[in-house]
């Protein structure tokens, strides 16, 4: 029969009191229930443990033998304790994240940073790349950030998508560019300018492609890049016209570079999924409850 770790402890306030009564007491227990505690133990270990002399209690040798590997397990159930309280009230733990570069630059510093002052002994692990989120590691994470509505379907079902932040697409040239001056420029005018743009799987690429396609407007020529730090950086040396999100130039105002907005209007949406409510950890919890999601923002795959 095996061993159960309630009667084990019990059975160790025992050996310290040296009295039935006094073990009911500290364990908040009816005499009875302690009684049948110790009564199912000595059972499972097949001899008495302890016996009744002259009014007090007194342990066999199995009971002293015993003593020493039941100390070691109350010491080890109290720092499972502290550890599991730890857990429950946030003071423990680690908020795994993965997510695109632009992403992981631009838009989770601030709301991390407003994470680490209300939970400062969470840790925070973050994995960024464009297609880093693919792959086994996504069965490891809290959360997944990505650029591409279409890229959801490469999830469980089990995840739930959210729709985080939506953000305008502006063109960025240098700043004696001939179109510089102009209060917006279309696609159609970009047709004989060398761009600047990101790599084939990041988002606002897929949403340029898509408005020269729309347009029927075949770029000449380009440069392509792997970061958006890049792009910036090579139209400011005078290499092309660029495209980023609003909020990428916003921070960046240290590109000496002019931005217009483009016709047609472009918008980037980047996306958050995580896996269902009952699979999710307290640390997420907390995090989802920092970002201010509902369950009515959650979009369908």
């Amino acid at each position: 029969m095996a061993l159960d770790s309630e009667q084990l402890l019990t059975f160790l306030v025992l050996a310290e009191t040296g009295s039935v009564s006094e073990t009911a007491r500290r364990l908040h227990r009816g005499q009875p229930a302690i009684s049948g505690r110790l009564r199912k133990l000595t059972e499972s270990v097949g001899e008495p443990l302890y016996v009744h002399d002259g009014g007090k209690i007194r342990l066999t040798d199995m009971g002293l033998a015993l003593l020493p590997e039941i100390q070691r397990l109350r010491t080890n159930m109290q720092v499972l304790e502290e550890f599991v309280g730890k857990k429950q009230n946030l003071e423990l733990g680690t908020l795994r994240l993965v997510a695109t570069s632009l992403i992981v630059n631009y838009h989770l510093p601030q709301v991390l940073h407003q994470f680490r002052q209300q939970y400062p002994h969470i840790n925070l692990l973050i994995h960024g790349g464009e297609r880093y989120w693919q792959g086994s590691l996504v069965e490891r994470v809290d959360g997944i950030f990505f650029e591409n509505r279409g890229d959801a379907a490469q999830l469980s079902t089990s995840y739930d998508i959210y729709l985080w932040h939506r953000d305008d697409i502006l063109a960025i040239m240098p700043k004696e560019h001939p179109l510089a001056d102009q209060p917006y420029v279309t696609l159609e005018q970009l047709r004989d300018y060398p761009l600047v743009w990101r790599e084939p799987s990041s988002g606002t690429r897929r949403i340029l492609e898509k408005a020269f396609l729309a347009r029927d407007v075949q770029p000449t020529h380009f440069i392509e890049v792997a970061d958006v730090e890049s792009v910036g950086a090579l139209v400011e040396a005078g290499l092309g016209i660029g495209f980023v999100p609003r909020s990428v130039i916003e921070r960046r105002r240290d590109w000496q570079v002019q931005k217009v907005p483009a016709i047609p209007s472009m918008k980037l949406e980047t996306y958050l999924a995580v896996p269902a409510k009952e699979q999710r950890s307290r640390v997420l919890h907390a995090f989802l409850e920092l970002l201010q999601f509902s369950a009515a923002e959650n979009i369908e795959q």
